[in-house]
C-alpha cells in the first residue's frame, strides 16, 4: 500500500504468527483514538510472460516458482518468453488489470443489501467501496481510512467516531458524518436488509452528528466492542451510503444505478454479454497521497469455467489473477512458465458444516444428532486426500492464526475433540433414533433423513465433504442426500432455514469469538421460511447462550472475566454444534506477472491476496507496469 513519506516498518510476513488479537486489545482499546497509519511494507516482483502450450525450460533447475513464486520444491528454471494473446476487453491491455471471476448473473444492481444485488465478483466491493477501517490479516495492522478514529466514554455506552474531512464521493460531493448516520439508522431500522438489524438494532439507540466529521452513537446498553462492525476484515465492512442518492429510496428495491462510492475507481462500463465490469481510475480521487494506483483500468470478468481453457488464457496473459486452479498452476510452474507468482495464505474461514438447530427440521434439531455428525467426519483423510492443498484438521470454529490461540482452551478440546469415531456416533444416534430390524433408523415414527446442500459444484472439495458425510449417514441407517445448488438458490434456502446441513465455511470469527456467539442469540432466530439476514441462520435458541453473550459483550475484550465467559460459551457451543469445523483452508492464489508486478505473493504477502476482498485494492495500489504492450 503506497503511503507518501512514511517509513516502512518491518513486519512479520507469516500470517500464522501475526498476533491480531494483541493488536485489537491494545491498539483498538476502549478509548483509543487513531492517528494516521504507517505504511505497509511491500516489494516488487519481477517477471515476463509467454503464450504457447510449450515448455519454458532452459537451463538447470531452480527453486523459484516463477517470478515472485514461493520457492520450496525444485522447479525448472524459466528462460522462455511469451507472446500474449489478445484480451477481449475494451481498454488498453497494458493499462488494465484483468481479474477473472466466477460466473456472474447480476449486472444492473449495485444494492449489496438485498439478495441478488451487487455481485461479489464485480469489483464493486474492492475498487469502488471503501471502508472506515481496514484490518490487514496478513500483517496485523489496522489502517484508518474513511474514519480517523473512535473513542468510547467511560461507561462504554457512547461511541464517538471521527471522519477524514478530505473524503469525497466519486460524483465529487463531500462524504460527511451525516452520510454515516443516515446509513447506520437505515440499516438499524430495516432488519430484512443484509447487514441490517442485528447488533445495530440491539445496541444503537441514536446517532447524533455534532459536526461534519463527527458522529456520536448512543447505545441502549454498554458494548465496548461496537466498533468491530466498522472494521473491514473478511471480504468487506460497513458500507456507508451517499445520503444524497439514497435518501427517500426504498432500500429493498433501489438498485443504486450509478454505483457512487468513495473508491479510487468508478464504474465505466458494464458488458452483460461478456459478464464484464470495467472500472476506470477516478481522476478526482480524494486519497492519492496514500493510494494512487498505476493501472488506469480494472476489469472484473467471468473467465471460462473449463479449467483447461482458463489455464490457457492465463498462460497467454489474457487475465492477471483469478480463475486459475491449483493443478493447472502447478502444471504451468512445472514446465517453467516464467510469468507466475504464487501466494500461499491461510484462509480465515475454516470449512465445515452449518447444521440447522430448529426442531421443525426433524432429527437434525436434536443436539445429540449434531454431535454425532461431528464424529462422522474423517478430518485427517479430508485434509490429506480431498482438498487440493493439504490442510490441517480444525478443532475450533475459527482460523488457526496465532492471534486466535488465546481463545483456545486445552481442557475443552480434550472434552470435545473433533475426531472421527463412528462407533461413538452410533451410540449417540441410538439414544435418539434406534435402528429397526432392517437397520434403518426411525425418528418420531418416520424414517430418519438428513439432506445436505452446498453452494459449490460437485467437483469442489466442499461438495465432497458433504458426499462423504452422506455415505457415513447411510452406513448409520439414516437416509441422506447431498445436492449442489447454485449460489443464489443455496443462499435463499440457507437464509430461510430451509436446509438440514450446509457444507460450506464459517467466517463468523473475524477478530473475537464474541462475534460468533452474538450471531447465535435466540432473538435472531427467525421462523423457517423467513430470511435470517446472516444472523443465526441455524435457528439456535438457547437462553443460557443469550445470558452469557449479554455478560460477555458488556465487558471489554481484555477484561479478566472474559476468558471464563468465553469458555462457558464454548462448552455450550460443542454441546449444540451449530457449526461443525472440518479443516482449515489453505488458499493458494496465482498472479500473472507479464503485465504487472508487485503482487502480494511469495515471501512478500503484505496484504490479503484474495481478489474479491475489499482490501485487495491495496494490492492493486502497489502494482507496477512491466512495460509489456498488449
Amino acid at each position: 500500500m503506497p503511503c507518501a513519506d512514511d517509513e516502512e516498518p518491518a513486519v512479520d510476513r507469516d500470517p500464522l504468527t501475526v498476533d491480531v488479537n494483541d493488536f485489537l486489545l491494545h491498539r483498538l482499546g476502549r478509548r483509543a483514538l487513531f492517528g494516521s497509519a504507517a505504511a505497509l511494507a511491500g516489494g516488487l516482483l519481477v517477471g515476463c510472460g509467454s503464450g504457447d502450450d510449450k515448455s519454458y525450460v532452459g537451463g538447470e533447475s531452480s527453486g523459484a516458482a516463477g517470478a515472485g513464486g514461493s520457492g520450496g520444491a525444485s522447479r525448472p528454471k524459466p528462460t522462455g518468453t511469451i507472446q500474449p494473446g489478445k484480451a477481449n476487453i475494451p481498454t488498453p491491455r497494458d493499462q488494465t488489470v484483468i481479474i477473472g471471476q466466477v460466473d456472474m448473473t447480476t449486472f444492473d444492481n449495485w444494492n449489496s443489501m438485498v439478495p441478488n444485488g451487487a455481485a461479489l465478483g464485480s469489483g464493486f466491493f474492492t475498487v469502488a467501496k471503501e471502508y472506515m477501517f481496514y484490518l490487514n490479516l496478513a500483517t496485523g495492522e489496522l489502517l484508518p481510512w474513511l474514519a480517523t478514529g473512535y473513542k468510547y466514554n467511560d461507561a462504554s455506552d457512547q461511541l464517538t467516531i471521527t471522519f477524514d474531512p478530505k473524503v469525497t464521493w466519486s460524483d465529487r460531493k463531500p462524504m460527511t458524518a451525516n452520510d454515516f448516520a443516515f446509513t447506520l439508522l437505515l440499516k438499524r431500522d430495516n432488519p430484512e436488509l443484509i447487514g441490517g438489524g442485528g447488533d445495530l438494532k440491539t445496541y444503537v439507540k441514536d446517532v447524533k452528528v455534532t459536526d461534519p466529521q463527527t458522529a456520536v452513537i448512543s447505545m441502549s446498553k454498554p458494548n465496548p466492542r461496537l466498533h468491530y462492525m466498522f472494521i473491514a476484515t473478511i471480504v468487506d465492512g460497513f458500507d456507508i451510503l451517499p445520503q444524497h442518492i439514497w435518501k427517500g429510496q426504498d432500500p429493498l428495491k433501489f438498485k443504486d444505478p450509478k454505483a457512487i462510492r468513495t473508491g479510487s475507481y468508478k464504474l465505466k462500463q458494464v458488458i452483460p454479454s461478456q459478464k464484464m465490469f470495467v472500472w476506470e481510475r477516478n481522476p478526482q480521487y480524494w486519497n492519492t497521497a496514500k493510494l494512487n494506483p498505476k493501472p488506469q483500468y480494472v476489469v472484473y470478468t467471468s473467465i471460462n469455467e473449463q479449467a483447461d481453457a482458463a489455464s490457457l488464457a492465463f498462460e497467454r496473459a489474457q487475465f492477471d489473477v483469478g480463475s486459475l486452479d491449483d493443478p493447472h498452476a502447478q502444471a504451468l510452474m512445472s514446465k517453467g512458465y516464467p510469468a507466475i507468482a504464487e501466494a500461499q495464505f491461510r484462509d480465515p474461514c475454516p470449512r465445515g458444516f452449518w447444521v440447522n438447530c430448529d426442531p421443525a427440521r426433524g432429527i437434525i434439531g436434536e443436539p445429540k444428532v449434531r454431535q454425532a455428525l461431528a464424529l462422522l467426519v474423517n478430518r485427517e483423510k479430508i485434509g490429506s486426500q480431498v482438498v487440493t492443498t493439504p490442510a490441517p484438521p480444525a478443532q475450533w470454529p475459527w482460523a488457526d492464526y496465532k492471534s486466535n490461540k488465546t481463545f483456545e482452551t486445552a481442557s475443552i478440546a480434550k472434552e470435545h475433540p473433533m475426531r472421527y469415531d463412528p462407533a461413538a456416533a452410533a451410540k449417540l444416534l441410538d439414544e435418539v433414533a434406534p435402528k429397526g430390524a432392517d437397520g434403518k433408523r426411525m425418528y418420531k415414527g418416520k424414517p430418519a433423513s438428513i439432506d445436505i446442500t452446498t453452494p459449490v459444484p460437485v467437483t469442489d472439495p466442499v461438495f465432497i465433504f458433504g458426499d462423504l458425510l452422506k455415505a457415513e449417514l447411510v452406513a448409520q441407517g439414516i437416509e441422506s442426500t447431498c445436492r449442489a445448488l447454485t449460489p443464489a438458490v443455496f443462499d435463499q434456502q440457507f437464509q430461510a432455514g430451509q436446509f438440514d446441513v450446509a457444507s460450506q465455511w464459517s467466517c463468523d470469527v473475524k477478530m473475537d469469538p464474541v462475534e460468533m456467539f452474538t450471531n447465535l442469540r435466540s432473538d435472531f432466530a427467525k421462523p423457517i421460511g423467513q430470511r435470517s439476514a446472516s444472523k443465526n441462520p441455524v435457528r439456535l435458541k438457547n437462553p443460557e447462550v443469550d445470558k452469557l453473550v449479554d455478560q460477555l459483550t458488556a465487558i471489554p475484550p481484555d477484561s479478566p472475566q472474559a476468558p471464563a465467559l468465553r469458555n462457558q460459551l464454548l462448552e455450550l457451543y460443542y454441546t449444540e454444534m451449530p457449526f461443525i469445523p472440518i479443516v482449515q483452508q489453505v488458499a493458494p492464489q496465482y498472479f500473472n506477472t507479464a503485465f504487472w508486478t508487485g503482487w502480494a505473493a511469495g515471501d512478500n504477502i503484505y496484504q490479503i491476496p484474495l481478489n474479491w476482498w475489499g482490501a485487495f485494492v491495496f494490492v492493486i495500489g502497489k502494482l507496477q507496469p512491466t512495460g509489456l504492450k498488449g
